[in-house]
């Protein structure tokens, strides 16, 4: 019978500072729920990558399951971190990022493609010019598949009407090249930085200022999730808390 190993790699590609065979257990179907408390309780300074983590090992475990190798799975019951809600830019902080980065630069046209269109940096990223049909632009979202027509904010055609259009995408690196995940998020985050605006604001909050803006136009939850393209109202809601909060 095939023996079902959890192998140090399996926990090395989670950069994990613990390993499963550290803790005396070298068989997936000798882990207990009190092992995956101790590796997920050793993060605790890290809650995101504990979820994560813990995560990818509800997989693990249950596709052992599923294979006949465990009966039950120890990761039941077992508690995620409750994750801080991202903040929502204020109309302060988009004044000062703006006041840092005028009109014709790079960091200026990248806070309007995310703040005027509402998406995620990881389809902002991804926008080529041909997207653009007359005061529209068309969006493929990345994570759902959804695709949306939104129409192009005035403020974002004058930046768009100045910007170079050397290559395919709307944004680009200095080489000419498309933006890749972790280049576009470094590229916000140093803008942001040297805007001096504090820690709390990240290029996704720029996503939730958005909702929060076309929820103080008077927008309705669902001619939101039209622009977003959330798909539950709940998180809609979620997202518009801080303009709720503010009336």
């Amino acid at each position: 019978m095939r023996e079902a190993t959890l192998k140090p790699s399996c926990f090395a590609s989670c950069n994990h500072p613990l390993r499963y065979k550290e803790k005396g257990i070298g068989r997936a179907d000798q882990m207990k729920r009190e092992h995956i408390i101790t590796l997920i309780g050793a993060m605790a300074d890290r809650p995101g990558a504990a979820n994560m983590l813990l995560k990818r090992l509800r997989i693990l475990l249950r596709f052992g399951i599923d294979l006949g190798w465990l009966k039950d799975d120890p990761t039941t019951r077992v508690k995620t971190y409750r994750s801080h809600e991202l903040h929502t830019w204020t109309e302060e902080e988009i004044t000062a990022f703006e006041a840092r980065w005028p009109e014709g630069s790079k960091q200026r046209l990248a806070l309007a493609l995310l703040l005027y269109t509402g998406q995620r940096g990881s389809d902002v990223r991804k926008m080529v010019w041909t997207d653009i049909a007359g005061t529209t632009i068309r969006v493929a979202q990345q994570k759902t598949g959804t695709k949306l027509v939104l129409p192009l904010h005035p403020d974002l055609q004058a930046l768009l009407a100045i910007a170079p259009r050397k290559q395919a995408t709307i944004l680009a690196t200095e080489l000419g090249a498309a933006f890749s995940a972790k280049g576009f998020g470094n590229f916000m985050s140093a803008a942001i930085r040297s805007a001096c605006l504090p820690t709390r604001c990240k290029a996704h909050g720029l996503r939730k200022a958005a909702a929060r803006r076309l929820a103080d136009a008077g927008c309705t939850t669902k001619q939101i999730a039209a622009i977003t393209g959330h798909k539950s109202l709940a998180e809609i809601e979620r997202y518009t808390r801080a303009a709720d909060a503010l009336r």
